[in-house]
């Protein structure tokens, strides 16, 4: 059996066509791959299952992030596609774009992603992940309707750790996903160093500040 393009190629749905891309365009992501090139820590061999395992997922964030309609997903099952995250409920709708602008401007050189480690090939996909940037744009998070958080740059590269179960059809589309990570980490590296920050947006704890910086 071949395998799909987008287990073989990380950047395979960007040259899908007819499809209706967020911003009326594919996504460019030129700074991602460069510096998922420049700075992964894991090389693998093109046959191996963390290869596969790695372009499969980096295909489907292009398409959850940046493809409005989900029909036009090809790295999914439509009937039965679901996901959570830290043993939340079931999800089927990703909702990316706010978490996208925040990251976007936040880490301008880009938000890379690599497969670390494959524990269980298919139909049921263990995994270990890693996804990295450098912190070189102010953060600015809303917590709330009348809360933000307001951090400066660093310029330090910030990471974040995290292991997926995911199971895939006989086409290896994903039928769902199970993501387990400290979502506190990432906001946690960035927040260190700042004396504007209320409070982080996941643990609800105080990061020392008592109150906000004014924005000119």
């Amino acid at each position: 059996m071949s395998l799909p393009d987008y287990m073989t190629d990380r950047n395979a749905v960007l040259n899908d066509e007819g499809v209706n891309w967020r911003g009326g365009k594919a996504p460019n992501y030129t700074k991602p791959n460069a510096l998922f090139e420049a700075e992964r820590t894991q090389v693998h061999p093109s046959d191996s299952l963390e290869f596969l395992v790695e372009n499969l997922v980096k295909n489907w964030e292009k398409e959850a992030s940046f493809k409005t309609e989900a029909v036009d997903w090809r790295t999914i099952d439509h009937k039965v596609y679901k996901f959570s995250t830290n043993g939340g409920g079931w999800q089927s709708n990703s909702g990316f774009e706010e978490s996208h602008l925040t990251f976007k401007q936040s880490l301008r050189g880009g938000f890379a992603w690599e497969c670390l480690k494959v524990y269980s090939g298919p139909p049921v996909v263990a995994f270990k992940w890693r996804h990295w940037g450098k912190f070189s744009g102010k953060l600015r998070c809303p917590v709330s309707d009348t809360e933000k958080l307001v951090a400066d740059p660093t310029n330090e590269t910030v990471e974040i750790f995290g292991v997926t179960i995911a199971h895939v059809n006989d086409k290896f589309q994903i039928e769902s996903l199970e993501t387990f990570y400290d979502p506190a980490a990432l906001f946690n590296e960035m927040l260190k160093n700042s004396p504007s920050v209320l409070k982080c947006p996941i643990t609800g704890q105080s990061t020392g500040a008592e109150e906000e910086e004014t924005e000119e």
